[in-house]
């Protein structure tokens, strides 16, 4: 087999509010948020308004949540979160959705391409797929290789990617990818956290390529 470049045709651009950006695509439609659990104790209770599942409920029309960890689904319903337990790879839910969500989720998995095969079956025909995951030319991990110091990488973090990958994963299922976009958060859990998002922001302002992670928008071609 002949071994060629990728060569995007979708532009990169810097999204500067990723929360409102996602409120807008799931108005009044149909969400399955993938992953919906993860991280469900830092939200409950207490913080839901930070909580990406709680503001895709405030803003969709219903929203189905799943994930495969039991014990973060039973937390959740203690507060009254109805929360699916299904494996986004091998699922088959017979149903449609208008919008998924699959954020910070595709990092974790063993078979992402299989993963993302499984989720457009279960889109409806013009329905999107959005995908947001740690992107690996962030600027922090590019200053860590100049300076020689060890990566920050989560044991249960399996790979990471550049929207090239995603490109290519659509080639190889026969799917568009339409949007690309990079952006920061801003750590606020202490003022030198919060000074390290703020530099690596302007930094993403010269370049998006160095923002922390990226969001991605997947479609079915249409016959």
């Amino acid at each position: 087999m002949i071994e060629t470049l990728v060569k995007m045709k979708v532009p990169i651009s810097r999204l500067k509010k990723p929360f409102e950006y996602i409120g807008k695509q799931v108005v009044n439609k149909n969400v399955m948020n993938v992953g919906a659990a993860g991280g469900v104790k830092s939200y409950l209770p207490g913080n839901e308004d930070i909580w990406l599942h709680n503001k895709l409920i405030a803003n969709a029309k219903d929203v189905y949540g799943i994930d495969i960890d039991e014990k973060s689904i039973q937390y959740a319903a203690k507060y009254g979160y109805v929360i699916h337990k299904h494996d986004c790879v091998s699922m088959n839910l017979e149903k449609k959705f208008d919008v998924i969500i699959m954020s910070d989720v595709i990092e974790h998995v063993n078979s992402p391409v299989l993963a993302v095969k499984n989720l457009l079956k279960h889109l409806s025909p013009d329905g999107i797929l959005v995908i947001t995951t740690p992107n690996a030319t962030a600027g922090n991990m590019m200053l860590r290789a100049v300076f020689r110091k060890s990566f920050n990488v989560l044991c249960d973090h399996m790979t990471i990617y550049y929207p090239e990958h995603f490109y290519a994963i659509c080639e190889r299922l026969g799917c568009d990818m339409v949007a690309v976009k990079m952006l920061d958060f801003t750590d606020k859990s202490n003022f030198a956290t919060r000074l390290k998002s703020e530099v690596f922001k302007l930094l993403t302002k010269l370049s998006p390529r160095l923002a922390s992670t990226m969001l991605v928008i997947i479609k079915n071609k249409h016959e």
